[in-house]
């Protein structure tokens, strides 16, 4: 019967269903498993997913390594969740998700682990964080008193098909000179800073440097992915009183570039980004006004299509840090993540918060995450490996 149906409309059919069932489906017959398999069919699905808010999944991963996946749509419901088998993330940080992969790595040893949740398929590359940065094209002299790492993101360079996993490095000089492969020796003075991205291509396994027209500014380690681009809150290098500005490095052309904010966003108010779907966000906090201004960029890069979203009250909250993880589709209710150890959602049209009690393995600290659930393949590398959970 699946013989006289074309493939197109079973793509049609296929795309709009739950993805268990596309995965079941896989084995009603060889031209499905095909049309499933087909790398068109897999980014169609996961543009369809995105363009409808469908398909996402909540993330926690507990310190003792404890990982949880919990659907969106029944986060509301109070229940136990389910672990999921990820054995090699135990010793990992998320550092972010794209298309359906999630990214970490490990602390002590600088592997990069990439992980499909849904299609149970993972790989690593040793070691490519540490070695590359000391095998780049930057030659850091003995004057360096220490290298701090800031930042970190991931994120699909779609000019050279190749996932990108990007580190921010903070540089103390304690004396004044510095030796660079390209540039010769070069001079600084005693306690001088600087800041480089190392960009990583995971297929190819080819290193970049750039120095940093910008020095961070906030504790937001991962970087916010957004229309191609992965975005750190800093400040400009020249300037230290400068306000902080919205930063992205654009993963396909290689360029920074500065996100316009909305003119009531200015000094005084201390500035989160994150993500809502597919817009970039701010939370602004004003602790004189004790408010947080929940600001939408439904059109990137375009200043005036900033939308404030709501105000919420700070005594509500009680944090010290805060990240928006969803905007409820079915209401007005936005999830939020606080100080890395609590659940809630504030009801923009009551003005309330409420807890979400997701009954844990423990009662600690923990990283969280919004996902999409997709096919997306693997990246591979020459130095890397790959296996099947």
């Amino acid at each position: 019967m699946s013989d006289r149906i074309s493939p197109e409309v079973v793509a049609e059919i296929l795309v709009r269903s739950e993805l268990q069932t596309i995965l079941r489906c896989r084995c009603v017959c060889q031209q499905w498993r095909s049309i499933i398999d087909d790398t068109n069919f897999i980014k169609y699905h996961i543009d369809y997913s995105t363009k409808t808010n469908t398909n996402y999944s909540f993330y926690l991963k507990e310190v003792n390594g404890d990982f949880y996946d919990l659907d969106l749509d029944t986060i509301n419901a109070c229940e136990s969740l389910e672990i999921c088998n990820l054995p090699n993330i135990i010793s990992g940080t998320l550092i972010g998700s794209c298309n359906g992969l999630l990214c970490f790595r490990n602390e002590k040893s600088e592997d990069v682990f990439i992980v499909n949740p849904t299609t149970r398929k993972e790989c690593w590359v040793s070691g490519i964080l540490l070695a590359n940065f000391h095998n780049s094209s930057t030659r850091l002299s003995p004057d360096v008193n220490s290298v701090v790492w800031t930042g970190y993101g991931f994120g699909y360079d779609h000019v050279a098909d190749d996932y990108k996993v990007v580190r921010v490095a903070e540089i103390s000089y304690s004396h004044q000179r510095v030796v660079n492969a390209d540039n010769g020796i070069g001079n600084s003075n005693a306690g001088f800073l600087e800041y480089e991205m190392v960009i990583c291509y995971v297929k190819t396994g080819v290193v970049r440097v750039l120095k940093m027209p910008y020095h961070t500014r906030t504790s937001q380690k991962v970087g916010v992915l957004a229309d191609g681009a992965l975005h750190w809150v800093m400040g400009r290098y020249d300037d230290l009183s400068s306000p902080n500005v919205i930063v992205g490095y654009n993963l396909g052309t290689c360029e920074f570039l500065e996100v316009p904010q909305p003119d009531s966003v200015g000094n005084g108010f201390r500035v989160d980004i994150g993500l809502f779907g597919t817009w970039l966000c701010i939370f602004a906090t004003d602790d004189l006004d004790m408010c947080i201004d929940v600001w939408m960029m439904k059109e990137y890069g375009v200043k005036e299509s900033w939308t404030k979203l709501c105000s919420i009250p700070h005594i509500e909250t009680c944090y010290d840090f805060i990240r928006p993880l969803s905007f409820w589709k079915r209401g007005s209710e936005v999830l939020l993540e606080l100080d890395d150890a609590r659940i809630v959602w504030y009801d923009i049209e009551k003005k309330r918060v409420r807890d979400v009690l997701l009954r844990r393995s423990q009662k600690s600290y923990f990283e969280t995450i919004i996902c999409l659930r997709s096919l997306a393949p693997l990246p591979s590398n020459e130095n890397g490996e790959m296996d099947e959970i």
